[in-house]
């Protein structure tokens, strides 16, 4: 195969690829913004205190980081290999590196520190509920899993004891109970008759992190794999058209 043909070829995957890693980039993106920006999820409500180990934010400022820098890589690959601009390539060679770095590390970061996260999800679920009021908009997903799964409170229903407002007057969410109301995310009374949802949520909260972690991390892994053929395409493009230059 002739040089040029190869340089064509090259090319053509490298631009394929780069338009994939954009996408993925992006899909990164919007994820940071989501979670930084949608105060009514439930995500974001578990993570809305100053901590300094607030897990949920590191994580959103590392996707926007990620996220920003995929772009640019992306944008830089494709003018480098159209143009074929050889200090481009090399740059984004060097970015290429770099990113995998940043990913591999928070990859292994997130996987070993899995368990922290998973505290701090017990913790402030616990949170939410202490602070649990009709009026607040925030927990209407907390309302959608005890409703959908049929369960209450975290553990189990006497969670709900340690909101004041519940405690105080004998009701518990509607979606704690078997009560058919069109807005359940509401206070209903709790008596002899009430049927209160005797499990708590804490497995399928953990099934629901658990599915999301590790498409996180899957997604990482795809990306790591992308990055690794965008590099041996960049490389031997740079070599072919640094030869024909050469010639």
């Amino acid at each position: 195969m002739k040089s040029e043909t190869k340089i064509q070829v090259l090319k053509y995957f490298l631009n394929l690829f780069n338009g994939i890693f954009l996408i993925i980039g992006a899909i990164i993106l919007g994820c940071g913004i989501w979670i930084l920006c949608d105060e009514n999820s439930f995500i974001s409500t578990l993570f809305t205190t100053d901590d300094k180990d607030n897990v949920l934010k590191i994580a959103a400022y590392c996707f926007l980081a990620i996220g920003i820098a995929v772009i640019v890589v992306c944008l830089v690959g494709c003018i480098g290999s159209i143009k074929e601009v050889k200090c481009l390539i090399i740059l984004y060679l060097l970015f290429l590196i770099l990113i995998f770095i940043v990913q591999l590390t928070i990859g292994l970061a997130v996987f070993f520190q899995y368990d922290k996260v998973v505290s701090v999800m017990d913790e402030k679920t616990i949170e939410v509920i202490k602070h649990y009021s009709n009026d607040s908009l925030k927990l209407n997903l907390l309302d959608v899993i005890q409703k959908e799964f049929q369960c209450c409170g975290y553990y189990n229903s006497t969670d709900w004891e340690q909101n004041e407002l519940i405690l105080s007057t004998k009701i518990l969410p509607c979606s704690c109970t078997n009560y058919t109301v069109a807005d359940f995310t509401s206070f209903c009374p709790v008596t002899e008759s009430s049927y209160i949802y005797p499990q708590g949520c804490k497995t399928d909260i953990k099934e629901w992190l658990d599915n999301n972690i590790f498409t996180v991390l899957g997604t990482a892994v795809a990306l790591l794999l992308i990055q690794i053929l965008q590099f041996i395409m960049g490389v031997y493009l740079f070599k072919y058209i640094k030869k024909r230059n050469v010639i």
